[in-house]
């Protein structure tokens, strides 16, 4: 196998692990649920919309009005409430949790690398082509 083949392999692998994780099963199945609900759905878009308008108002030094304020929490009250909102966001920071640690993973391998090189650098044209 080439250095891509292998890499590809693993990265297969590292799918079908994913896939069978119970938490990553559950904030698929809460996402579906998510976007069956029309209510729910909505009250999220409603959020994050505000709270970007907020944020945004926030970075640019604009004075954040009382109004806003009372708004965005209202929505955070009512998205509290909601019991489909409350497992999304709850499932999510699990799910988060589990794709930074593998990037984490990814970016910093612990252990040896793989003995053998099948890199090819610029200029080894014996070796073969860079595929970009």
């Amino acid at each position: 196998d080439t250095r891509m083949e292998k890499i590809l392999k693993k990265a297969n692998e590292l799918g079908h692990l994913l896939k069978a994780n119970e938490i990553v099963n559950r904030y698929q199945d809460v996402v579906k649920k998510l976007e069956g609900s029309e209510d729910s759905r909505k009250l999220m878009e409603e959020l994050a919309n505000m709270s970007r308008a907020f944020e945004e108002n926030e970075q640019a030094g604009k004075p954040i009005e009382p109004e806003m304020k009372k708004d965005l929490a209202e929505l955070q009250e009512k998205a509290k409430a909601d019991d489909l909102i409350s497992e999304f966001l709850a499932t999510q920071a699990y799910y988060v949790n589990i794709l930074t640690q593998v990037n984490e993973a990814i970016a910093n391998p612990q252990g040896e690398p793989p003995k053998e090189s099948e890199i090819i650098l610029p200029g080894d044209t014996d070796k073969g082509i860079i595929i970009t």
